[in-house]
């Protein structure tokens, strides 16, 4: 199987997000027992500043999170199944609300009229605390409702308005 020249110089493709890719040429070989991949997504994505890099950090968490919500929420709301991993996807809601604040310890603001994180949430800190406990706790109330066998739609939904909350008083779109 013919491997990727890596040795010629990497051109990176921009993206929106933060990040780049290299071309499929370009992909850093990886070797196990499916044969020689090209990963184009390079391990270690260099960003022009740290909040930047901690920006993109937090987006990643934030999709996780998403992720977890909706695989409930197709469950729950529609015939898509996934019943016997409701748990699984609590469990991980739980443990990312958990740490949520986290994401903020170092001030990282979106740009003036760019997608993400309000100056607030560091002008505010007080308040903004109250916002990630609060998810937290009913991130874990709802993996302990879906433990017990609960309201999981009314749980869910009891869970998603955290979300909204916040993100209307300190994320801007």
């Amino acid at each position: 199987m013919a491997q990727p020249d890596t040795a010629r110089a990497a051109v990176p493709q921009s993206h929106e997000h933060g990040h780049s890719h290299l071309d499929a040429a370009q992909a850093e070989p990886l070797t196990g027992p499916f044969g020689v991949h090209g990963d184009r997504h390079p391990q270690a994505p260099v960003f022009d500043t740290a909040a930047d890099g901690l920006t993109e950090r937090r987006r990643r968490f934030m999709s996780a999170l998403s992720g977890h919500f909706r695989a409930v929420s197709a469950t729950l709301l529609s015939d898509a199944g996934g019943e016997d991993m409701l748990q699984t996807h609590a469990d991980a809601l739980a443990g990312l609300g958990a740490q949520i604040d986290r994401l903020f310890d170092t001030p990282s603001p979106a740009p003036e009229g760019g997608k993400g994180a309000l100056s607030a949430i560091w002008d505010q800190p007080e308040l903004f605390a109250q916002y990630t406990q609060a998810f937290s706790a009913e991130s874990a109330r709802f993996a302990q409702t879906v433990r017990a066998g609960g309201d999981l739609v009314n749980g869910l939904h009891d869970l998603r308005y955290y979300c909204v909350a916040c993100h209307a008083d300190f994320r801007q779109r």
